[in-house]
């Protein structure tokens, strides 16, 4: 498996140690992180990789579609992370059409984890 930094959950930024150092998540919860950061990028955003991310301008935002589009998207995204299996989206839809939910996986080691 691949480093994955520790990220603050409020700020998306990295977190340090006592002594100073770049904190470093371990499993389950850096899967969950990368899932998370995963499901959060924009197509193009990488400049190391601009065909990884979500299509939001191209696909999701200002679009009329159902939402199982943007479940398969997620999904889809998620399913690119290290060791994470049977991806499942919840989503609802608020009164202010707001829109929420998470995003749940198995991992390869058999944990049952929802992402970030």
């Amino acid at each position: 498996m691949a480093t994955t930094f520790l990220l603050d959950r409020d700020s998306w930024d990295l977190c340090l140690t006592t002594t100073g150092d770049i904190a470093v998540a371990s499993e389950p919860y850096s899967q969950s992180q990368d899932v998370a950061s995963e499901c959060r990028l924009f197509r193009g955003e990488a400049w190391y990789d601009a065909a990884r991310g979500v299509p939001y301008f191209e696909q999701v935002l200002g679009r009329f579609q159902p939402i199982q589009v943007f479940k398969r998207l997620l999904a889809e995204a998620a399913a690119r992370v290290p060791g994470v299996e049977n991806v499942r989206v919840v989503l609802a839809l608020g009164e202010s059409r707001e829109l929420a939910g998470q995003v749940q996986f198995d991992t390869a080691a058999g944990a049952q984890v929802v992402a970030l």
